[in-house]
């Protein structure tokens, strides 16, 4: 065979078309996008998803007609945290949020608990409602036996389940709010069950209140007495200790951190008032002291007034008697006169004065004495005031157990106070509005059924499309040749009816005659001199169109000048005969089991212009006419007349023929039915190829109709020079 020669890069031209294919690959020319993957596989399996969503629209129709009707009725009410706080501390803010989410998932789960359903089932006695036995067909208290202790705890587990079943809590979003609702198929029924199921919730809070602090209370009464009994042992203690000591507190006030503080006891009230009375005394002996000292120089202080008369008297007699001395003698009577008056009020002057400063000696006397004894009296109440001190540690201590005592007591008694109120305080839980008997029903809802079928047909459809996309492990997409099985793809054949192929085909503006022309195209960049001389086409199994391709590829050979043998070499199941309606009396299998005579066997194709050796009489021992040396002198001697020797051979599978045919050609093409043959099927018939030594230069894709079309290799009307109508194709 004829080797390609490399050019100046290193890499024959084939080489370099495989790369370039390959490189094409790699940048994602030939993967569809995801969303044009589905929407081709949504095509590909249209009938399926619509019979499957029309199947779900009429299951949901029929359900919407068949289902009982039935009617909501809802309650709404308000729960309100217990504490609410108000804070604008970032933390607290936080800690607050997180435990009233706590506190409403904690309502909405009561709501929804067994417990709450039991507590309806026994307040509304629904096991005896006729209307609620009813409708759920449960056996009527009233009506039947009365019941066992067993057959009760069944029905009521039953209408438990119903009930659960049936309520339907809903939050109002971003508000304590909550609704309540009940669907039945009575509206009445609706609306009592929903009523109950709001009293017995509000019942089972205050229940759990009052239940929540019984312990409590119980604990505090008993700690309450034995602080109270502490308190008056404390006291007791405490009073007794002051009266042995002499302590008498005349007031007392507590401080700020609720410790009793003594202002003031009696002892140091008379010290107050001892100093008070001392400073007094002490200004009083200053006074007299310095009136006593006064009343060496003049009169005293205390008949000021009668001495100054006095001396106001002597003064206007004294001048009264200058006067007459500048007139008269001193023997003038009148001038006697007053000299006696004047020698008078010397007497009396003399007199005042001496009484006067009697009186303030005495007056000192008494304020010095004063001030000594309540001096004395003063050092007194110290003296006892310090040893007072020195006794009130232990007092104070007494009075530290007291205030603790009385503390713990206070504190436990509010407490208790608290819990009380909040035991019979109001309910968090409060109605809003009150449940209503609905006007019509709430379900079944056509609009709603419809539209979940259609989803449900949507979804079951989708499903279906991909269990049928992963079960079809054919090549739809010929741009999978390369991606899958590693060789290129070189062309892509339309489909056609097999009536009309050789008349399409005879046709060149024809779709089936471009397509091989392209085919024809990519062949010549396979070697350095062009299209391979010798070639064979083969398949996996038979019918995927290998016969058709190597008629139509020597077909369009020799249309552009070259001369072509095409070799029947299928001589198990020969078929090229009859398409091109030419005998097979004599042919490949007469010269290769031994007839060297060939005049008369290679014949020209009417109507086409290439020469055709027919497989001749089936052989028996097929496999070892192919493993001769005869074969391969038949193509060396019909290369020097052909340009081109074009073999046909059996299908891979279950055959040894066409690897031992592929030895003997330049290179192998290889035919994939679209929308046929499994992957697994092609992996393992070109495996068998490549074990042979087998070149494969590339893989055609055959049979190319409407399912391919969503991929780009479609060959619609419109294609090449618009004659593509011209080509019948297979429905």
């Amino acid at each position: 065979m004829t080797e390609a020669i490399s050019n100046a890069d290193g890499a024959s031209p084939r080489d370099a078309v495989l790369n370039s294919i390959e490189a094409t690959e790699e940048r994602g020319l030939f993967d569809p996008h995801l969303l044009e993957s589905t929407y081709i596989a949504l095509m590909n399996h249209r009938y399926w998803v619509l019979a499957t969503i029309a199947g779900c629209l009429l299951f949901g129709l029929l359900a919407t007609f068949l289902m009982t009707p039935l009617y909501t009725s809802t309650s709404r009410i308000e729960i309100l945290p217990d504490s609410p706080v108000e804070t604008s501390v970032e933390g607290a803010r936080e800690k607050m949020l997180s435990n009233e989410v706590a506190f409403y998932n904690t309502q909405y789960s009561l709501l929804e608990s067994r417990s709450l359903a039991e507590r309806v089932v026994r307040a509304g006695n629904l096991l005896s409602d006729k209307a609620f036995t009813a409708a759920y067909e449960l056996e009527s208290e009233a009506d039947g036996e009365r019941p066992t202790s067993q057959s009760r705890q069944v029905a009521t587990d039953r209408a438990v389940a119903i009930l659960l079943d049936n309520v339907s809590i809903n939050p109002v979003r971003t508000s304590s709010l909550v609704d309540i609702s009940f669907s039945t198929p009575s509206n009445a029924l609706s609306a009592k069950l929903a009523d109950l199921w709001v009293k017995q919730f509000m019942q089972a809070n205050t229940d759990r209140r009052f239940a929540a602090t019984s312990d409590a209370r119980r604990f505090l009464e008993r700690r309450i007495g034995e602080l109270r009994r502490n308190v008056e042992e404390s006291e007791r203690s405490l009073i007794n200790y002051a009266a042995t000591n002499d302590i008498v507190t005349i007031s007392s006030q507590p401080d700020a951190t609720g410790k009793t503080r003594v202002d003031k006891t009696l002892t140091s009230s008379q010290i107050e008032e001892i100093n008070k009375a001392l400073s007094e005394a002490r200004a009083a002996r200053i006074a007299a002291e310095s009136d006593l000292a006064n009343t060496a120089s003049g009169p005293g202080s205390t008949n000021v007034a009668a001495i100054n008369a006095l001396r106001q008297k002597r003064a206007e007699v004294a001048a009264d008697l200058a006067n007459l001395r500048t007139v008269f003698e001193d023997d003038y009577p009148q001038i006697q006169a007053l000299k006696a008056q004047l020698a008078e009020l010397d007497r009396s002057l003399s007199t005042e004065s001496t009484r006067s400063r009697q009186g303030n000696r005495e007056a000192y006397d008494s304020a010095a004495k004063r001030e000594r004894q309540l001096q004395a009296e003063l050092d007194r109440l110290v003296g006892e005031y310090g040893a007072q001190q020195r006794r009130s540690i232990e007092y104070a201590i007494l009075q530290r157990e007291v205030d603790t005592n009385r503390q713990l007591y206070d504190g436990l008694l509010q407490r208790y106070k608290e819990i009380g109120a909040a035991g019979v305080g109001t309910n968090n839980v409060s109605v809003v509005e009150q449940p209503r008997p609905a006007r019509v029903p709430s379900s079944p809802r056509l609009i709603l059924n419809m539209a979940l079928a259609l989803l449900a047909g949507i979804g079951l459809s989708a499903l279906l499309v991909f269990l049928l996309e992963q079960l079809d492990r054919s090549i739809r997409d010929p741009a999978d040749v390369a991606r899958r099985f590693g060789m290129p793809l070189l062309g892509s054949i339309p489909l056609v009816s097999e009536d009309n192929f050789l008349g399409t085909l005879s046709d060149k503006k024809s779709v089936l005659y471009e397509a091989y022309l392209s085919l024809q195209t990519n062949l010549s960049f396979l070697t350095d001199h062009g299209a391979p001389r010798s070639l064979m086409i083969t398949s996996t199994r038979p019918g995927e169109g290998k016969s058709s391709s190597s008629i139509s590829l020597a077909t369009v050979l020799t249309g552009i000048g070259k001369s072509v043998l095409l070799i029947d070499g299928d001589i198990r199941s020969p078929s090229v005969h009859e398409r091109l309606g030419m005998p097979n009396k004599r042919g490949l299998s007469n010269f290769l089991a031994g007839d060297d005579d060939l005049s008369g066997v290679i014949s020209m194709a009417p109507e086409f212009g290439f020469h055709v050796l027919s497989a001749g009489p089936m052989a028996p021992n097929a496999a070892e006419l192919f493993s001769s040396d005869r074969l391969d002198r038949l193509i060396e001697s019909q290369l020097q007349r052909f340009d081109h020797v074009i073999i046909d051979s059996p299908p891979v599978l279950g055959l040894a023929d066409a690897p031992l045919l592929a030895r003997k050609v330049e290179g192998v093409i290889f035919t994939i039915q679209a929308n046929g043959t499994t992957i697994r099927a092609i992996r393992i018939a070109l495996t068998r190829m490549r074990m042979s030594g087998a070149r494969l230069f590339g893989a055609i894709v055959t049979k190319i109709g409407r399912k391919n079309e969503l991929y780009g290799y479609g060959y619609g009307d419109g294609y090449g020079y618009g004659y593509g109508a011209s080509a019948d194709k297979e429905a």
